[in-house]
């Protein structure tokens, strides 16, 4: 776990109170610091995916509590930081997580957010507990009531058939009512790769891969297309062992 924090505050000598206690916890890293609220505003984005903002309320130009209601969607936790114990009720109002009073002690800091480590922690739990009971799909068979239960990690590739596609496995062929892109979208967090403008591969099926073409552990020969070459090796590439030794 490493979450990104974020530090806003008028006061540098407060921001470097901070920095430090993020720095002693565990899963914490400094992302940005702004001692202008108003350039917070300006280049906080949600693409910087911020885990923990802490923000002090009583600053020029624009509150702590103002500035909350136009950035508080920009990060996963809010914790106030602050010297007046009279924003509490409004803390609340704008989603406030955590409401610490200054001067912050490094052990007031770390009782404070280690509640949210441990919520996070528990998150982290669930969502890997969902990803294995998404191990496997459902597929429609040839009637209302007829469904086909198949095993994610054993599917070798995906093959288009017009309105229909075919999903080959170990085993055995399946062919179901569905699109690539459909298929393509319920694999996206596995291990699977477009080759081309009708194949998806499993990444762990690729036994060899010659020029453009692709060698599964099938035997079975897959051609990679010309708009999807770049994306291909840059996979091999990112997974290809090299030597730091001088050739």
């Amino acid at each position: 776990m490493n979450l990104k924090c974020v530090v806003i505050d008028d006061e540098q000598h407060a921001i470097e109170v901070l920095t430090d206690h993020i720095a002693e916890m565990p899963g914490l890293t400094v992302f940005k610091t702004f001692t202008s609220p108003v350039q917070a505003l300006t280049e906080i984005s949600i693409e910087d995916e911020i885990d923990l903002l802490f923000m002090d309320i009583d600053m020029p130009g624009i509150n702590g509590l103002e500035l909350a209601k136009n950035i508080r969607e920009k990060a996963k936790y809010l914790i106030f930081t602050t010297a007046h114990p009279d924003y509490a009720l409004q803390a609340f109002d704008v989603q406030s997580d955590q409401y610490l009073l200054k001067p912050i002690s490094f052990a007031k800091f770390a009782l404070g957010i280690d509640r949210i480590l441990k919520k996070e922690a528990n998150n982290t739990k669930v969502s890997t507990k969902e990803a294995d009971q998404v191990a496997a799909l459902y597929i429609k068979g040839d009637h209302k009531y007829a469904f086909s239960n198949i095993a994610i990690d054993e599917i070798l590739y995906i093959k288009a058939l017009q309105n229909y596609i075919q999903i080959i496995t170990k085993s055995e062929t399946h062919t179901t009512y569905l699109t690539l892109k459909e298929i393509e979208k319920a694999l996206e967090n596995h291990a699977f790769i477009r080759v081309n403008k009708s194949n998806i591969v499993a990444k762990a099926a690729i036994k060899k891969v010659d020029g453009n073409i692709i060698r599964l552990v099938n035997n079975e020969m897959i051609q990679i297309g010309e708009g999807y070459k770049e994306t291909f090796f840059a996979y091999v590439q990112s997974s290809l062992l090299k030597s730091n030794r001088n050739q």
